[in-house]
Protein backbone atom coordinates (compact mmCIF):
# COMPACT_ATOMS: atom_id res chain seq x y z
CA UNK A 1 0.00 0.00 0.00
CA UNK A 2 3.02 1.94 0.85
CA UNK A 3 4.34 1.58 -2.08
CA UNK A 4 1.31 2.63 -4.06
CA UNK A 5 1.26 5.68 -2.56
CA UNK A 6 5.00 6.42 -3.38
CA UNK A 7 4.26 5.33 -6.66
CA UNK A 8 1.65 7.46 -7.22
CA UNK A 9 2.80 9.98 -5.21
CA UNK A 10 6.31 10.17 -7.61
CA UNK A 11 3.48 10.12 -10.66
CA UNK A 12 1.91 12.57 -9.54
CA UNK A 13 5.16 14.65 -9.17
CA UNK A 14 6.43 13.81 -13.02
CA UNK A 15 2.83 14.96 -13.99
CA UNK A 16 3.06 17.74 -13.06
CA UNK A 17 6.79 18.82 -14.17
CA UNK A 18 5.19 17.95 -17.28
CA UNK A 19 2.66 20.46 -16.72
CA UNK A 20 4.76 22.86 -15.67
CA UNK A 21 7.36 22.34 -18.93
CA UNK A 22 4.16 22.51 -21.31
CA UNK A 23 3.41 25.34 -19.78
CA UNK A 24 6.16 27.15 -19.84
CA UNK A 25 6.73 25.71 -23.40
CA UNK A 26 3.12 27.26 -24.18
CA UNK A 27 4.21 30.34 -22.24
CA UNK A 28 6.90 30.63 -25.14
CA UNK A 29 4.71 30.15 -28.17
CA UNK A 30 2.54 32.61 -26.94
CA UNK A 31 5.26 35.61 -26.59
CA UNK A 32 5.97 34.03 -29.81
CA UNK A 33 3.27 34.18 -31.22
CA UNK A 34 2.53 37.71 -29.38
CA UNK A 35 6.60 38.72 -30.89
CA UNK A 36 5.21 37.96 -34.34
CA UNK A 37 1.70 39.63 -34.40
CA UNK A 38 3.44 42.81 -33.04
CA UNK A 39 5.64 42.69 -36.41
CA UNK A 40 2.97 42.05 -38.17
CA UNK A 41 1.27 45.03 -37.04
CA UNK A 42 3.79 47.24 -37.10
CA UNK A 43 4.47 46.16 -41.00
CA UNK A 44 0.82 46.56 -41.66
CA UNK A 45 0.98 50.19 -39.98
CA UNK A 46 4.12 51.17 -41.78
CA UNK A 47 2.75 49.91 -45.16
CA UNK A 48 -0.52 51.73 -44.25
CA UNK A 49 1.24 54.90 -43.52
CA UNK A 50 3.15 54.64 -47.27
CA UNK A 51 -0.30 53.73 -48.39
CA UNK A 52 -2.01 56.83 -47.29
CA UNK A 53 1.35 58.91 -48.31
CA UNK A 54 0.82 57.83 -51.97
CA UNK A 55 -2.69 58.30 -51.67
CA UNK A 56 -1.87 62.11 -50.47
CA UNK A 57 0.61 62.32 -52.95
CA UNK A 58 -1.82 60.96 -55.65
CA UNK A 59 -4.67 63.65 -54.40
CA UNK A 60 -2.25 66.66 -54.16
CA UNK A 61 -1.55 65.54 -58.48
CA UNK A 62 -5.05 65.64 -58.78
CA UNK A 63 -5.75 68.37 -56.93
CA UNK A 64 -3.05 70.46 -58.74
CA UNK A 65 -3.99 69.49 -62.15
CA UNK A 66 -7.69 70.02 -60.80
CA UNK A 67 -6.83 73.74 -59.04
CA UNK A 68 -4.20 74.97 -62.01
CA UNK A 69 -6.81 75.65 -65.02
CA UNK A 70 -9.16 77.01 -62.11
CA UNK A 71 -6.49 79.46 -61.17
CA UNK A 72 -5.30 80.16 -64.51
CA UNK A 73 -8.91 80.85 -65.60
CA UNK A 74 -9.33 82.78 -61.66
CA UNK A 75 -6.61 84.67 -63.10
CA UNK A 76 -7.49 85.04 -66.85
CA UNK A 77 -11.30 86.24 -65.55
CA UNK A 78 -9.13 88.53 -63.29
CA UNK A 79 -6.88 90.23 -66.07
CA UNK A 80 -10.11 90.65 -68.32
CA UNK A 81 -11.46 92.51 -65.30
CA UNK A 82 -8.74 94.55 -64.25
CA UNK A 83 -8.29 95.73 -67.93
CA UNK A 84 -12.15 96.36 -68.42
CA UNK A 85 -11.97 98.15 -65.45
CA UNK A 86 -8.64 100.07 -67.11
CA UNK A 87 -10.09 101.18 -70.07
CA UNK A 88 -13.59 101.88 -68.05
CA UNK A 89 -11.30 104.56 -65.61
CA UNK A 90 -9.79 105.80 -68.59
CA UNK A 91 -12.68 106.68 -70.27
CA UNK A 92 -13.65 108.03 -67.15
CA UNK A 93 -11.30 110.15 -66.78
CA UNK A 94 -11.12 111.36 -70.31
CA UNK A 95 -15.40 111.99 -70.03
CA UNK A 96 -14.41 114.07 -66.91
CA UNK A 97 -11.30 116.11 -68.52
CA UNK A 98 -14.08 117.14 -71.19
CA UNK A 99 -16.64 117.78 -68.54
CA UNK A 100 -13.83 120.05 -67.13
CA UNK A 101 -12.56 121.95 -69.76
CA UNK A 102 -16.50 122.64 -70.94
CA UNK A 103 -17.05 123.96 -67.53
CA UNK A 104 -13.94 125.89 -68.03
CA UNK A 105 -14.56 127.06 -70.82
CA UNK A 106 -18.17 127.90 -69.83
CA UNK A 107 -16.43 129.51 -66.72
CA UNK A 108 -14.12 131.72 -68.48
CA UNK A 109 -16.59 133.02 -71.43
CA UNK A 110 -19.04 133.44 -67.96
CA UNK A 111 -16.20 135.76 -66.59
CA UNK A 112 -15.43 137.46 -69.46
CA UNK A 113 -19.21 138.01 -69.70
CA UNK A 114 -19.49 139.37 -66.09
CA UNK A 115 -15.84 141.13 -66.68
CA UNK A 116 -17.08 143.17 -69.71
CA UNK A 117 -20.38 143.60 -68.10
CA UNK A 118 -18.60 144.73 -64.80
CA UNK A 119 -16.11 147.33 -67.39
CA UNK A 120 -19.23 148.39 -68.73
CA UNK A 121 -21.06 149.15 -65.58
CA UNK A 122 -18.00 150.58 -64.09
CA UNK A 123 -17.07 152.69 -67.05
CA UNK A 124 -20.89 153.59 -66.54
CA UNK A 125 -20.30 154.38 -62.85
CA UNK A 126 -17.31 156.43 -63.23
CA UNK A 127 -19.34 158.46 -65.99
CA UNK A 128 -21.71 159.03 -63.48
CA UNK A 129 -19.20 159.63 -60.78
CA UNK A 130 -17.56 162.37 -62.90
CA UNK A 131 -20.59 164.00 -64.32
CA UNK A 132 -22.13 164.18 -60.48
CA UNK A 133 -18.07 165.70 -59.35
CA UNK A 134 -18.02 168.24 -62.24
CA UNK A 135 -21.63 169.11 -60.55
CA UNK A 136 -20.67 169.09 -57.33
CA UNK A 137 -17.52 170.99 -58.23
CA UNK A 138 -19.59 173.45 -61.01
CA UNK A 139 -22.11 173.86 -57.78
CA UNK A 140 -19.08 174.45 -55.07
CA UNK A 141 -17.63 176.73 -57.90
CA UNK A 142 -20.15 178.63 -57.96
CA UNK A 143 -20.69 178.62 -54.00
CA UNK A 144 -17.20 179.54 -53.96
CA UNK A 145 -17.25 182.67 -56.40
CA UNK A 146 -20.94 183.55 -54.45
CA UNK A 147 -18.63 183.09 -51.32
CA UNK A 148 -15.88 184.88 -52.70
CA UNK A 149 -17.32 187.62 -54.60
CA UNK A 150 -19.81 188.29 -51.41
CA UNK A 151 -16.64 188.55 -48.99
CA UNK A 152 -15.02 191.00 -51.45
CA UNK A 153 -17.84 193.17 -51.29
CA UNK A 154 -18.44 193.07 -47.19
CA UNK A 155 -14.66 193.73 -46.77
CA UNK A 156 -14.89 196.80 -49.21
CA UNK A 157 -17.80 198.20 -47.97
CA UNK A 158 -16.24 197.25 -44.00
CA UNK A 159 -12.94 199.04 -44.44
CA UNK A 160 -14.60 202.26 -45.93
CA UNK A 161 -17.14 202.54 -43.26
CA UNK A 162 -14.80 201.47 -40.04
CA UNK A 163 -11.01 202.71 -41.54
CA UNK A 164 -11.15 205.62 -43.46
CA UNK A 165 -11.29 207.82 -41.24
CA UNK A 166 -8.90 209.35 -38.27
CA UNK A 167 -9.02 211.60 -35.14
CA UNK A 168 -6.82 214.16 -35.34
CA UNK A 169 -6.80 215.36 -31.80
CA UNK A 170 -8.60 217.08 -29.23
CA UNK A 171 -8.62 220.23 -31.13
CA UNK A 172 -10.79 218.82 -33.99
CA UNK A 173 -14.21 218.06 -33.36
CA UNK A 174 -15.14 213.87 -34.41
CA UNK A 175 -13.54 212.11 -36.89
CA UNK A 176 -11.69 213.77 -40.51
CA UNK A 177 -11.75 211.80 -44.15
CA UNK A 178 -8.42 209.86 -44.27
CA UNK A 179 -8.36 210.46 -48.10
CA UNK A 180 -7.90 214.51 -47.32
CA UNK A 181 -5.52 214.33 -44.20
CA UNK A 182 -3.19 211.94 -43.90
CA UNK A 183 0.32 212.00 -44.93
CA UNK A 184 1.77 208.61 -45.91
CA UNK A 185 5.04 208.05 -43.53
CA UNK A 186 8.59 207.12 -44.86
CA UNK A 187 9.52 203.34 -44.30
CA UNK A 188 12.71 201.84 -43.92
CA UNK A 189 13.51 198.39 -43.61
CA UNK A 190 15.99 196.87 -40.68
CA UNK A 191 18.68 195.23 -42.10
CA UNK A 192 20.60 193.97 -38.88
CA UNK A 193 21.89 195.50 -35.77
CA UNK A 194 25.87 196.38 -35.18
CA UNK A 195 28.13 198.12 -32.55
CA UNK A 196 30.33 200.60 -34.31
CA UNK A 197 31.97 200.55 -30.57
CA UNK A 198 33.21 198.01 -28.39
CA UNK A 199 30.91 197.76 -25.52
CA UNK A 200 28.37 200.58 -27.36
CA UNK A 201 24.98 200.52 -28.32
CA UNK A 202 23.55 198.80 -30.78
CA UNK A 203 22.83 201.03 -34.23
CA UNK A 204 20.47 199.78 -36.80
CA UNK A 205 21.78 199.51 -40.38
CA UNK A 206 18.34 200.09 -42.38
CA UNK A 207 17.44 201.05 -46.15
CA UNK A 208 14.38 202.58 -48.12
CA UNK A 209 11.47 201.16 -48.56
CA UNK A 210 10.30 201.94 -52.33
CA UNK A 211 7.23 199.64 -52.78
CA UNK A 212 4.64 197.88 -50.60
CA UNK A 213 5.01 194.89 -52.24
CA UNK A 214 8.67 194.96 -50.08
CA UNK A 215 6.27 194.53 -47.20
CA UNK A 216 4.23 192.00 -48.50
CA UNK A 217 6.78 189.90 -50.30
CA UNK A 218 10.07 189.60 -48.63
CA UNK A 219 13.05 188.69 -50.67
CA UNK A 220 13.78 186.27 -47.89
CA UNK A 221 11.01 183.48 -48.24
CA UNK A 222 11.62 182.37 -44.48
CA UNK A 223 10.38 185.64 -43.13
CA UNK A 224 7.03 184.68 -42.81
CA UNK A 225 5.67 187.93 -41.51
CA UNK A 226 6.48 191.80 -41.68
CA UNK A 227 6.99 193.67 -38.78
CA UNK A 228 6.62 197.57 -38.31
CA UNK A 229 7.54 199.02 -35.11
CA UNK A 230 7.32 202.31 -34.00
CA UNK A 231 7.06 204.74 -30.44
CA UNK A 232 3.54 205.53 -29.53
CA UNK A 233 1.63 207.75 -31.44
CA UNK A 234 3.73 208.04 -35.13
CA UNK A 235 0.85 206.58 -36.85
CA UNK A 236 1.22 203.12 -36.93
CA UNK A 237 -2.47 202.48 -37.03
CA UNK A 238 -2.90 205.66 -39.16
CA UNK A 239 -0.80 203.52 -41.79
CA UNK A 240 -2.53 200.40 -41.46
CA UNK A 241 -5.93 202.71 -42.39
CA UNK A 242 -4.24 204.49 -45.13
CA UNK A 243 -3.15 200.99 -46.57
CA UNK A 244 -6.73 199.53 -46.10
CA UNK A 245 -8.28 202.40 -47.81
CA UNK A 246 -6.18 202.73 -51.04
CA UNK A 247 -6.76 198.89 -51.13
CA UNK A 248 -10.28 199.63 -51.05
CA UNK A 249 -9.56 202.23 -54.08
CA UNK A 250 -7.74 200.49 -56.39
CA UNK A 251 -10.34 197.74 -56.27
CA UNK A 252 -13.27 199.96 -56.35
CA UNK A 253 -11.98 201.59 -59.74
CA UNK A 254 -11.91 205.52 -57.30
CA UNK A 255 -9.07 206.74 -59.62
CA UNK A 256 -9.45 210.08 -58.29
CA UNK A 257 -8.98 208.75 -54.90
CA UNK A 258 -6.27 207.06 -56.33
CA UNK A 259 -4.72 210.02 -57.95
CA UNK A 260 -4.40 211.93 -54.79
CA UNK A 261 -2.48 208.73 -52.87
CA UNK A 262 -0.27 208.94 -56.12
CA UNK A 263 0.94 212.49 -55.17
CA UNK A 264 1.42 212.11 -51.75
CA UNK A 265 2.89 208.62 -51.08
CA UNK A 266 6.02 207.68 -52.72
CA UNK A 267 6.09 204.02 -52.85
CA UNK A 268 4.72 202.34 -55.73
CA UNK A 269 1.33 200.46 -54.54
CA UNK A 270 -0.21 198.50 -57.61
CA UNK A 271 0.64 195.49 -56.29
CA UNK A 272 -2.31 196.25 -54.39
CA UNK A 273 -4.53 195.29 -57.05
CA UNK A 274 -3.24 191.57 -57.00
CA UNK A 275 -4.52 191.12 -53.25
CA UNK A 276 -8.42 190.33 -53.84
CA UNK A 277 -8.59 190.05 -49.97
CA UNK A 278 -7.61 192.75 -47.30
CA UNK A 279 -8.42 192.33 -43.90
CA UNK A 280 -7.39 195.23 -41.12
CA UNK A 281 -7.45 193.40 -37.72
CA UNK A 282 -7.20 195.96 -34.21
CA UNK A 283 -5.76 193.19 -31.94
CA UNK A 284 -7.09 194.78 -29.31
CA UNK A 285 -10.55 193.56 -30.40
CA UNK A 286 -9.62 190.03 -30.13
CA UNK A 287 -10.57 187.86 -27.28
CA UNK A 288 -7.87 186.66 -25.14
CA UNK A 289 -8.11 183.34 -25.97
CA UNK A 290 -7.96 183.43 -29.34
CA UNK A 291 -4.52 184.82 -30.19
CA UNK A 292 -2.14 182.57 -30.49
CA UNK A 293 -2.95 181.29 -34.09
CA UNK A 294 -3.01 183.37 -37.58
CA UNK A 295 -6.25 181.93 -38.49
CA UNK A 296 -7.74 182.15 -35.18
CA UNK A 297 -7.50 185.75 -35.17
CA UNK A 298 -8.47 185.95 -38.24
CA UNK A 299 -11.92 184.00 -38.04
CA UNK A 300 -12.58 185.78 -34.40
CA UNK A 301 -12.27 189.22 -36.35
CA UNK A 302 -14.96 187.94 -39.25
CA UNK A 303 -17.35 186.54 -36.42
CA UNK A 304 -17.12 190.10 -35.16
CA UNK A 305 -17.46 192.39 -37.83
CA UNK A 306 -19.65 190.12 -40.33
CA UNK A 307 -20.47 187.41 -38.19
CA UNK A 308 -19.49 184.22 -39.73
CA UNK A 309 -20.25 181.12 -38.21
CA UNK A 310 -17.80 178.20 -38.39
CA UNK A 311 -19.26 176.79 -41.36
CA UNK A 312 -17.98 179.87 -43.48
CA UNK A 313 -14.37 178.54 -41.99
CA UNK A 314 -13.67 176.26 -44.78
CA UNK A 315 -14.96 178.26 -47.65
CA UNK A 316 -12.29 180.98 -45.98
CA UNK A 317 -9.00 178.44 -45.85
CA UNK A 318 -10.21 177.63 -49.41
CA UNK A 319 -9.36 181.17 -50.53
CA UNK A 320 -6.31 181.81 -48.31
CA UNK A 321 -5.18 178.50 -50.30
CA UNK A 322 -6.13 179.87 -53.51
CA UNK A 323 -5.69 183.59 -53.92
CA UNK A 324 -3.79 186.16 -52.06
CA UNK A 325 -4.74 188.20 -48.90
CA UNK A 326 -3.31 190.94 -46.87
CA UNK A 327 -3.57 190.58 -43.18
CA UNK A 328 -2.75 193.31 -41.32
CA UNK A 329 -2.53 192.85 -37.36
CA UNK A 330 -2.62 196.47 -36.01
CA UNK A 331 -1.55 196.89 -32.23
CA UNK A 332 0.13 193.88 -31.16
CA UNK A 333 1.50 195.58 -28.22
CA UNK A 334 -2.28 196.57 -27.59
CA UNK A 335 -3.01 192.98 -27.30
CA UNK A 336 -2.14 189.87 -24.40
CA UNK A 337 -0.70 188.68 -27.57
CA UNK A 338 2.97 186.73 -25.72
CA UNK A 339 3.43 183.68 -28.59
CA UNK A 340 1.87 183.45 -32.34
CA UNK A 341 2.41 180.29 -34.00
CA UNK A 342 3.59 179.91 -37.80
CA UNK A 343 0.93 180.10 -39.96
CA UNK A 344 -0.41 176.96 -41.53
CA UNK A 345 0.95 175.71 -44.85
CA UNK A 346 -0.05 175.96 -48.21
CA UNK A 347 -1.21 179.49 -47.88
CA UNK A 348 -1.34 182.59 -50.05
CA UNK A 349 -1.61 185.28 -47.18
CA UNK A 350 0.81 187.97 -45.94
CA UNK A 351 0.63 189.49 -42.97
CA UNK A 352 1.51 192.51 -41.81
CA UNK A 353 1.94 193.57 -37.57
CA UNK A 354 2.62 196.51 -36.24
CA UNK A 355 3.58 197.22 -32.17
CA UNK A 356 5.73 199.04 -30.48
CA UNK A 357 9.35 198.20 -29.65
CA UNK A 358 9.58 197.05 -26.58
CA UNK A 359 6.44 194.18 -27.28
CA UNK A 360 8.26 193.06 -30.27
CA UNK A 361 11.16 192.29 -27.70
CA UNK A 362 8.64 190.42 -25.49
CA UNK A 363 6.81 188.39 -28.03
CA UNK A 364 7.87 185.11 -29.60
CA UNK A 365 7.42 185.10 -33.08
CA UNK A 366 8.26 183.14 -36.61
CA UNK A 367 10.85 184.47 -38.13
CA UNK A 368 10.09 187.84 -39.88
CA UNK A 369 11.29 191.15 -41.75
CA UNK A 370 11.67 194.04 -39.62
Amino acid sequence: MGNCLKSCQVSANDHQAQLETNTNVLGTDVDAINDAGGRDKQGISEDAEVYKQDIGALAAREKAEITQPQQQQQQQDEAIIADSTNKQLAQFEKTTEMCVTVIEDAAVRGIERIDDGTDAHMRDLDKHATKKMAEISQSQQQVDDGFRKDLKKILLQHHLNSNSTLFPGPFFHGSVSLEYFYVPPRLSEVLNKMNREKNGPEEEETRPITSLEQLLTPDDTTNQLTIITANAGVGKSSFCKFVSVLWCALHGQKTDTISKFAKSFDIQFDSLKNIPYLLYIPLRDIPTGRTHSIEDIIFAHLEIVIGYQDDDRKNLERIFMDERCLVILDGMDESSLSTLKSPKAKRKYSILITCRPWKLAETELPKYKH
